[in-house]
C-alpha cells in the first residue's frame, strides 16, 4: 500500500498515512494505526482535509 505524511496546519504535527485513493482532485487516506479516514482535497498543488476542526495538509508523496 502507498505512504504518505499529513501534516496539521495549526499545530505542525505529522502522521504517516496509509493512501486509500488519490487522484488529480482528492486523496483519501486513513492514519498508520488506526481506523481515522480523512478525505483531502486538491487545492494548489496539495491536498487539504478537515477532521474533527482540525486542519491537514499533504502533497500527496
Amino acid at each position: 500500500m502507498q505512504k504518505t505524511i499529513i501534516q496539521n496546519i495549526e499545530t505542525g504535527v505529522t502522521k504517516n498515512c496509509d493512501i486509500l485513493k488519490k487522484n488529480d482532485q482528492i486523496l483519501e487516506v486513513v492514519l498508520e494505526g488506526t481506523t481515522i479516514k480523512i478525505l483531502l482535497k486538491k487545492h494548489n498543488h496539495k491536498y487539504i482535509g478537515k477532521f474533527k476542526e482540525m486542519e491537514f495538509v499533504s502533497t500527496g508523496n
